[in-house]
C-alpha cells in the first residue's frame, strides 16, 4: 500500500470522520429525505420517475430489461485534486439478463451502481448482493444484501481505490481508465443498465475534492501499446462446412448445430480462445477453438514465423477434437504437443485418454499416439490440459491441467504432494493439478494439486520458484499460489482483486512479470516483484467476445498480445524498465 492509501485508511477509521476530513470540499450531495430532483439532480431514464422515498432512503427499482433509472449531478473538475465519492446504500437484488450470470458493465451498464466522470476518464462502482466490482476488472467479495453500507471511491489520476465501511477492499491501481463520454464532470447513481434488473435503497450520495497530500509515484515502467491487426479465420470449402459470423453475445453458441448427413461440422465459429506457445528459433504455435464453449469442441493449430504478424494453418490439424493445445520444445529439438481434451477411461476410475504429438523442429510434420493420464479418483468426464507445459532439466515434463469433479467430489486421500487442498474441498466443482510425464508424453501422473479451481497459468522463475494464478469463477477474483520446491507443494491461496478468466503469464527477459486476463474486457497487468504486487494495468479492449487472451515475449521487452474480443486480433506491447 502506498503512502496515499495508507493515509486514507487512517482518516477513514477516525471515529469523527467529518472532523478529520475538513479538507474535503463537498461539491454535490444527496440525502434520502427528499427526491433527487428537489435537490438539483437530473433524472436519467424513464424508471427515474418511479423512484420513491422509503424510510429516509430513495428506492430505485429497475424491473425492466429495456429501461433504466438513475440520477446525475454535474461538478467542475480540478485536475490537481483527488475526487472523493461516498454513498450509503442497501442492495435488495440484482437479476440477470435472460437468466445469465455474466455482466459487462463497461458496455452494458450496471443495475445498481455509481458512475463518476472527471471530463477525461470515467469509471465507477457496481453493487451486487454478494460482491462489489468496478465496471471492468476489479472485484471484492462483500455481502451487501439487505444491510446499509458506506462505500467510498478515492480517485487520483488513473487510480480508484474502493472502501467499504472504512476498510480498503480494492486498491484500484489503474482502475479509473475509460475515456470520458463527456468533457463535463458528473456523478451518477442508480441503474444505467437496460438489460439488467436491480433494486436498491440510496440513503445518501456525495462527491467532493481535496488537495493531493503526496506527490505522484515515479513510474518504473513505460508501456507502449501498438495498433492491432486481425487474425482471419481459416476458411473451409469442404461439403457441409459453414463459417458463421461472431455473435453479439455468448448465448448464440449454446444453440446446437442442425443435423446433417454431410461430413464434418455443420457450423464453424471464427477463431477464439487463443493459446500461444513460443518454440524458439522464431517459431510460434497457437491453438484456437473453432466451436462453441462446450466439451470436445474442435480446435485448430496455427503457426507463425514472423512474430505473430501472420498465421498459417498446420496441415492435418484443423477442426480436430483432439488437436494439441500445449506445446513444448524438447532438448533434442523436437516439439511435443498434448491434446486439450483427455477423456475418462471407462474401465477404471482416474484414467484418461488423450493424444500426444511429436513434431519436427519446424512443426511441418508430426506423428501422434494415445496417451494415458492418471489423476486422483473422483474427477469427471474429462481432464483438460491448460496452457502451460515445461521440460525439466532431467527430461521430465510438467503440465497444468484441470477438470470437473464427479458427483461426490475427489478422493482426497489419493492426492499427494499438494499443499492447497483443504478439508471439505469436495464441494468444489473443478480442480487444477500439475501432472508429470517421464516418458515424453506417453503417460502422465498426478504431481501436485494447485487448488479447487480451473483455468490456470503457471510461471517458473527458477528451477524451484513458481507462481500460479487460478480462476475462481466468472467475474470473481483470481487466486495466487506459490511454490518454492519446483511445484511439489503450494502455498495457501491469496485472493487478488483482478478477475476473472484465462490468465496467461510471461516472465520477461527484463525481469518484469506480465499477465493478460479477460472477461469482462481483455486486460493486461505487470509485476516487478514476481507477483506479490501488480501495477501498470492496461485495458486492451472492453468489447464483448469470449474475451480470452494470450501473451508471449517475441523479442526482448516486446510482448505479442492475442485476444478474441470481439474477433481474433493481435498487437504488440513494448515494456521498458525505467529504473
Amino acid at each position: 500500500m502506498n503512502k496515499f492509501l495508507a493515509g486514507c485508511v487512517l482518516v477513514i477509521l477516525t471515529s469523527s470522520m467529518e472532523a478529520a476530513e475538513d479538507n474535503i470540499i463537498w461539491l454535490v450531495e444527496y440525502d434520502g429525505k427528499a427526491t433527487p430532483q428537489e435537490q438539483g439532480w437530473k433524472p436519467i431514464g424513464k424508471l427515474a420517475a418511479s423512484a420513491q422515498i422509503v424510510d429516509g432512503a430513495l428506492r430505485i427499482a429497475d424491473d425492466s430489461a429495456e429501461e433504466m433509472g438513475a440520477f446525475r449531478a454535474t461538478w467542475k473538475p480540478e485536475p490537481s485534486s483527488e475526487v472523493i465519492v461516498e454513498a450509503r446504500v442497501r442492495v435488495e437484488a440484482v437479476k440477470g439478463f435472460r437468466g445469465g450470470t455474466a455482466m459487462w458493465p463497461s458496455v452494458e451498464g450496471a443495475p445498481v451502481g455509481l458512475l463518476v466522470c472527471d471530463g477525461r476518464h470515467q469509471e465507477g462502482l457496481v453493487l451486487r448482493s454478494e460482491k462489489i466490482t468496478t465496471f471492468l476488472d476489479r472485484v471484492a467479495v462483500v455481502s451487501g444484501r439487505r444491510e446499509f453500507h458506506t462505500y467510498r471511491l478515492v480517485i487520483r489520476e488513473g487510480d480508484m481505490s474502493i472502501f467499504v465501511d472504512g476498510e480498503l477492499k480494492i486498491r484500484g491501481e489503474g482502475a479509473f481508465w475509460k475515456k470520458a463520454e463527456s468533457p463535463e464532470g458528473f456523478v451518477q447513481f442508480g441503474s444505467n443498465s437496460r438489460q439488467w434488473k436491480g433494486d436498491a435503497y440510496w440513503e445518501s450520495v456525495k462527491l467532493g475534492i481535496r488537495k493531493v497530500s503526496s506527490p505522484p509515484k515515479r513510474p518504473r515502467l513505460r508501456i507502449t501499446i501498438g495498433e492491432p491487426w486481425d487474425i482471419p479465420t481459416v476458411k473451409h470449402d469442404e461439403p457441409g462446412y459453414k463459417v458463421i459470423t461472431h455473435p453479439a453475445n455468448m448465448d448464440v453458441y449454446s444453440v446446437a448445430p442442425p443435423k446433417s448427413d454431410a461430413p464434418g461440422y455443420k457450423l464453424i465459429t471464427p477463431h477464439s480462445r487463443p493459446f500461444v506457445h513460443d518454440m524458439g528459433s522464431g517459431l510460434l504455435l497457437m491453438s484456437v477453438a473453432q466451436g462453441p464453449d462446450a466439451y470436445y469442441e474442435p480446435y485448430s493449430v496455427l503457426k507463425s514465423t514472423d512474430k505473430g504478424k501472420t498465421w498459417q494453418p498446420v496441415p492435418g490439424l484443423q477442426l480436430k477434437t483432439f488437436a494439441p493445445q500445449d506445446f513444448v520444445r524438447l532438448a533434442n529439438g523436437e516439439i511435443l504437443g498434448v491434446s486439450r481434451w483427455n477423456v475418462k477411461y471407462a474401465r477404471e476410475d482416474g484414467i484418461y485418454i488423450g493424444m500426444t504429438y511429436r513434431f519436427d523442429a519446424k512443426a511441418e510434420h508430426f506423428t501422434m499416439f494415445e496417451n494415458k493420464a492418471f489423476v486422483p479418483a473422483g474427477m469427471g468426464l474429462t481432464v483438460i490440459f491448460d496452457r502451460d507445459i515445461f521440460e525439466l532439466a532431467n527430461g521430465d515434463i510438467l503440465a497444468a491441467v484441470y477438470g470437473p469433479t464427479a458427483e461426490g467430489g475427489l478422493n482426497l486421500d489419493t492426492i499427494v504432494g499438494g499443499g492447497s487442498a483443504a478439508p471439505g474441498a469436495a464441494k468444489y466443482s473443478r480442480y487444477a493439478f500439475l501432472v508429470k510425464s517421464s516418458d515424453q508424453g506417453a503417460t502422465w501422473t498426478h504431481y501436485s494439486t494447485l487448488g479447487p479451481r480451473s483455468e490456470t497459468s503457471v510461471v517458473r522463475f527458477s528451477d524451484r520458484e513458481m507462481l500460479a494464478i487460478l480462476k475462481m469463477s466468472g467475474w470473481m477474483p483470481f487466486q495466487q499460489v506459490w511454490s518454492a520446491d519446483a511445484g511439489k507443494t503450494w502455498s495457501s491461496p491469496i485472493v487478488m482483486e483482478e478477475c476473472s478468466v484465462d490468465p496467461d503469464m510471461v516472465y520477461m527477459t527484463n525481469g518484469v512479470l506480465a499477465c493478460s486476463y479477460g472477461q469482462p474486457g481483455t486486460n493486461l497487468m505487470f509485476s516487478l516483484d514476481k507477483g506479490k504486487t501488480w501495477e501498470y494495468h492496461r485495458t486492451i479492449s472492453d468489447k464483448i467476445g469470449f474475451n480470452y487472451t494470450a501473451i508471449r515475449e517475441v523479442s526482448p521487452g516486446r510482448l505479442l498480445y492475442v485476444h478474441d474480443s470481439p474477433n481474433m486480433q493481435a498487437l504488440y506491447v513494448d515494456v521498458e524498465r525505467l529504473e
